[in-house]
């Protein structure tokens, strides 16, 4: 009989010392992060087993602060190797399914081991690897990154290949995204994204320079929009930032109007909508085709807040008029019909017009059906949880069973966005005393972390 699988890291040495299995960890995880109000809502099996196994080693913030209370000690300590043991001391068992005694890709082959030596060819093949979003498995420590970065600068020049790999990353991101966990996507984006740094900064100026600044800058919007739908605000705002300051060197309308939208959505979710409708209008002019319907998507929302009706329905009227029906592009997801649908839908709700709003939520939900688009799917339920209520007579029952939907659509995706926008609807609703005792609304309370709070002025 083959000898059980050692722990790899010391977070699943901790798990063997404690009797815990991945489920036990998962609930003691989602535990904690209540308790100290960490701004997360749990793990998923998967997420944690990547953890015990040193698979990924720079966790989200929010999930280092919870891992830190935990068991007390530097999360980087926490996911680094540890020393094998002797058989004398406790295994991981395999029935638990926490570490496999290889770790494996999605697609069933034993991971490769990293070189000592990296010739020019294998560094672009290692950098290759992140850039088709595939996972590698490996554990680089610290010094193995630093000594990654320093070779590949070292060796770094003229080179075509990785450059149009890099290229090859976003044009599959552009229909990975929305529909792949947010969780599986931050390793590779971050990877992408900084051998896209790397080679930049040993670039000559010239056409060659020009399309790594956009690169880089079409990763660092792709690793700010993760941010965003996963709740981190501040990590957003920190690479959309650096997203412009590349779009600007490159000259690139499609990725500045790409971060001035969600620029806006950051401004208009934590209730700053007047500064939302004018970075959103602000960023109009000159905009690139793509761009100009999600621009007045987020341009009708925010004015609904503030009472503009003409405006916002003006707004709705451009978005009407200039719906993209072309592919996917680098950015935002397209504004297409089901775009025109939802975001109809999300402005007629907050003007109060709710029988109107409802009937467009449910046009973009079935042009939805089917294609996994995970944040449309949970974005639209809230929209028609909104619609239940924002009307002459609300229907509070209804609205839960969107939000139930919501949540549905969200599980395992990881954006927590999502979870703290339904926690805010649900709170409306049980404001209201002869609604909060409706079972539907009171079944929510099951799978909301009600006693998270959420920041102050926050959108739902």
């Amino acid at each position: 009989m083959p000898p059980h699988p050692r722990p790899r890291t010391l977070l699943a040495h901790l798990l063997v010392q404690r009797h815990w299995t991945v489920e036990d960890f998962c609930r003691h995880f989602a535990d904690t992060a209540a308790a100290i109000n960490a701004g997360t809502h749990g793990i998923t099996d998967r997420q944690a087993k990547r953890w015990l196994a040193g698979t990924v080693t720079r966790p989200y913030p929010v999930a280092r602060r919870v891992l830190e209370a935990m068991f007390e000690t530097d999360t980087d300590a926490l996911l680094s190797p540890v020393a094998q043991p002797t058989d004398r001391e406790p295994a991981l068992s395999a029935p638990h399914g926490m570490v496999p005694a290889r770790i494996t890709r999605d697609d069933g082959h034993a991971t490769p081991g990293l070189p000592e030596e990296m010739s020019p060819s294998l560094r672009r093949d290692l950098l290759s690897a992140s850039v088709l979003l595939t996972a590698t498995g490996v554990t680089l420590t610290p010094a193995d990154r630093a000594a990654r970065i320093s070779r590949a600068i070292a060796t770094a020049g003229s080179d075509p290949l990785t450059l149009a790999q890099l290229q090859h990353g976003i044009h599959r991101l552009t229909t990975l995204y929305a529909v792949t966990p947010h969780g599986d996507l931050i390793d590779s984006i971050e990877r992408a994204w900084e051998d896209a740094e790397i080679l930049l900064g040993a670039a000559r100026p010239g056409t060659a320079r020009r399309d790594l600044e956009l690169v880089a800058g079409q990763y660092a919007y792709y690793r700010g929009q993760l941010a965003f739908d996963m709740s981190d605000d501040p990590t957003a705002l920190t690479f959309f930032v650096l997203a412009a300051q590349h779009a600007d060197a490159a000259g690139d309308t499609l990725l500045s109007g790409s971060i001035a939208v969600m620029r806006s959505a950051i401004f208009f979710f934590a209730g700053d909508f007047p500064r939302a409708a004018v970075f959103a209008r602000q960023a109009q002019r000159g905009a690139h085709p793509y761009i100009v319907p999600k621009l007045a998507s987020a341009l009708a929302r925010a004015l609904a807040q503030v009472g503009d009706t003409d405006g916002a329905l003006a707004a709705l009227r451009t978005m009407s008029d200039n719906i993209w029906t072309g592919p996917p592009q680098p950015g935002p997801e397209p504004g297409g019909e089901e775009g025109y649908e939802a975001f109809s839908a999300v402005t007629l709700g907050y003007l109060g017009r709710g029988d109107d709003a409802e009937r467009h939520a449910h046009n973009a939900l079935a042009l939805l059906t089917g294609t996994g688009r995970h944040v449309q799917l949970a974005g639209t339920h809230l929209a028609l949880a909104r619609a239940f209520i924002r009307r002459p007579r609300p229907e509070p029952e209804q609205a839960a069973a969107a939000l139930r939907d919501a949540l549905t659509a969200a599980q395992d995706n990881d954006h927590g966005a999502t979870t703290d926008r339904v926690t805010g609807i649900y709170r409306h609703l049980t404001v209201n005393p002869d609604w909060a005792k409706l079972p539907p609304v009171r079944d929510l309370a099951d799978r909301l972390p009600i006693r998270k709070e959420l920041p102050s002025g926050v959108t739902v």
